[in-house]
């Protein structure tokens, strides 16, 4: 049995968002750098909107990542498939360091917040 291919619209558009994000995602470092007041600065001025959306589409950019590596790299030209892997792996750090920073969170408002509900429930 061979394995699942994917149609070349969807590979087509699955590549056209995987690289926006990608350059989005070197925009905003770069940016951070060169930005009057840092990536502080720049999320201020993006606007809590923009930023929650551009972190919330690592999550799919990750995933997109990988299946294009999947699915594409046999025929990909050498220097295109190290971008690939190189923002694929980006994608997966910063979603599993957003999940490893969302449990501190929560833990910690946990210990800040246990103490409190429990002399409110006597």
């Amino acid at each position: 049995m061979s394995e699942h291919q994917a149609p070349a619209a969807l590979l087509r558009l699955m590549a056209s968002f995987f690289w926006a994000m990608s350059m989005a995602a070197l925009l905003f470092w770069l940016g951070g750098v060169a930005w009057p007041g840092g990536l502080s600065g720049l999320m201020a001025a993006l606007g809590p909107g923009a930023v929650a959306s551009f972190v919330a589409l690592h999550v799919p950019a990750a995933i997109t990542g990988i299946l294009l590596w999947q699915w594409t790299r046999a025929g990909m030209p050498a220097r295109r498939r190290v971008l690939l892997e190189a923002a694929t792996g980006y994608f997966i750090l910063a979603v599993v360091f957003g999940f490893f920073l969302n449990y501190l969170l929560v833990s910690a408002m946990g210990d800040v917040i246990g103490p409190a509900m429990r002399s409110v429930e006597r």
